[in-house]
């Protein structure tokens, strides 16, 4: 597994089956555009079955839930995780995220 697909689609599969599709498939959930979700939700079935489909719409799920447990919780990062996954979150643009606007505000 390698971490270049989770800056987005076109950075490759990140080593994983599947990959590319499973990134345009969380990056359509989230822009909320039916046409473009259908499309690639019907591919990903297609090519990799409805387990992997389920699958990957509950992970995906999962982490935007506890993004809003987080974000409504004020939970901030402790000190010790914050200062060792700076290179991290900056190679995998985690602070370009909406959920992450109000931390770097304040």
């Amino acid at each position: 597994m390698t971490l270049e697909a989770i800056a987005g689609s076109g950075n490759g599969d990140g080593g994983v089956r599947h990959g590319d599709l499973l990134v345009r498939l969380t990056e359509a959930m989230w822009e909320g555009e039916p046409g473009p979700l259908a499309a690639v939700r019907d591919e990903l079935l297609a090519v990799a079955g409805a387990d992997v489909l389920v699958d990957a719409v509950a992970v995906s799920a999962n982490f935007h839930m506890m993004t809003r447990v987080a974000d409504g919780t004020g939970t901030p990062l402790d000190p010790d995780t914050d200062a060792a996954s700076v290179d991290f979150r900056n190679e995998i643009e985690v602070n370009d995220l909406v959920s992450r606007r109000h931390v770097l505000a304040s």
